[in-house]
């Protein structure tokens, strides 16, 4: 979502506010483990919520929750190590802080409230995937290139998600007495997936849709009918590639200043170790785009529009207009 800078008083008060204390985000010698989120304690990743306006539902249940969302994403990035993760309630829109707060932690911030638990697996996918992607290295006042496409990543991811724990949550929930909610939570997800303004137009690729709207993009990045569309049509790069650490090298060096989508997409590509490059070269596809070393094509750019190779035969979209099931 947004981002959001916060001085470091504003930070410390909403800590102070919400009764978290630095001391409160030591690694706990024994982390929860609960459904899909085992395998989270051996990476001793720590998620502290915070006490104030979350309905219902305790800060424990959401704990419990956030550790199985943080299970299911943190399987594709079985060497990353994150600091700890300090979750408050908004009555804005989720976000994840640039600012960190005294003890180094991540400060999320989630609109869910009650126990509406596939928003707040909605919500926390996205966020946490921008902790992945190194959300921070764009901070103001740099200027992210492309923000659009990782706020589209961060909507797959949130969708990806969904279904991995609709599947499973009716045998295996993260609580057992939360097995009843699983029918709701599956008829969210489907509810989700298909909307209409996910889906492309009858007779469209995402190369014809691209090239009125990716301009738009680059202007507002959070135009989000549009980051969703792209986002149903990620899908299948995330449940085809189990290997996502090249989100890791995202935002790393990223090159600053004004530069063609292709040429963000090629060095996010060449600062990715060559073993987790499958990602990339995915993703680059979608916009038919060769991947860098595939030599011999030369890039058109008209103006601000979508970028267009002048290679015969090349490579096309991995999805066109199918939507998910």
């Amino acid at each position: 979502m947004r981002r959001v800078v916060a001085c470091a008083s504003i930070a410390l008060s909403l800590l102070t506010a919400h009764g978290v204390r630095a001391a409160d985000l030591r690694i706990d010698p024994q982390q929860k483990k609960s459904g899909n989120g085992k395998g989270v304690e051996s990476r001793r990743l720590v998620i502290r919520v915070a006490p104030g306006e979350w309905g219902d539902a305790t800060p424990e249940e959401i704990e419990t929750l956030l550790y199985a969302v943080a299970g299911t994403l943190l399987t594709h990035f079985p060497e990353r190590q994150l600091d700890p993760i300090v979750v408050s309630p908004t009555r804005q829109d989720p976000v994840v802080l640039y600012q960190k707060g005294p003890a180094n932690e991540y400060q999320v911030h989630l609109a869910a409230k009650g126990k509406r638990w596939a928003e707040f697996v909605y919500e926390f996918s996205h966020e946490l995937f921008h902790i992945l992607a190194n959300y921070e290295n764009h901070a103001p006042p740099k200027i992210a290139s492309y923000l659009w496409f990782e706020e589209t990543m961060c909507e797959a991811v949130s969708m990806y998600t969904l279904i991995q724990m609709s599947m499973t949550w009716e045998q295996s929930p993260p609580r057992a007495e939360w097995a009843s909610y699983a029918p709701t939570f599956t008829g969210f997800t489907g509810r989700v997936l298909n909307e209409p303004h996910r889906q492309l137009p009858a007779n469209t690729s995402l190369a014809q849709w691209f090239r009125e709207n990716g301009p738009l993009l680059l202007e507002n990045p959070y135009l989000r009918g549009k980051n969703e569309l792209i986002a149903n049509l990620f899908l299948p790069i995330l449940e085809h590639s189990q290997d996502w650490q090249a989100v890791g090298f995202l935002n790393l060096d990223a090159p600053q200043g004004k530069i063609g989508f292709y040429d963000y997409l090629a060095s996010w590509h060449s600062r990715t170790p060559p073993q987790h490059q499958e990602f990339t070269r995915l993703a680059m596809r979608m916009f038919q785009f060769d991947a860098p070393e595939a030599a011999g094509h030369k890039l058109i750019t008209v103006g601000s529009q979508a970028p267009v190779l002048d290679q015969p035969g090349a490579a096309q979209p991995v999805v066109t207009g199918a939507s998910p099931g």
